[in-house]
């Protein structure tokens, strides 16, 4: 267990980028999510566009927020179901 928090305290063990490959499916969806967004860009006004940006980074920090916090529900019910089978396992 010690080695597993040394390689999480130093960096070696970083979650959150395992998590950032997209899958062949999600990158297929990323696609034409931005293919999309280009056509639609191209029929809007500045104005317009200032929303669909302000829009945009909105979704992104939500999103963020999101992620992080089901990384942390996730990893404390990891922790929660380990300590549940150690004090099951001394009986």
């Amino acid at each position: 267990m010690e080695n597993l928090i040394n390689e999480l305290y130093y960096g070696n063990i970083c979650p959150v980028e395992q998590m950032g490959r997209p899958t062949p499916e999600e990158r297929e969806i990323l696609k034409r999510i931005h293919e999309n967004e280009e056509k639609l860009q191209a029929t809007l006004d500045e104005q317009e566009k200032a929303i669909l940006d302000a829009i945009k980074d909105d979704c992104l920090t939500v999103s963020a927020s999101m992620g992080e916090r089901r990384f942390r529900e996730a990893f404390t019910l990891g922790a929660r179901l380990m300590v549940e089978i150690l004090a099951t396992g001394s009986q």
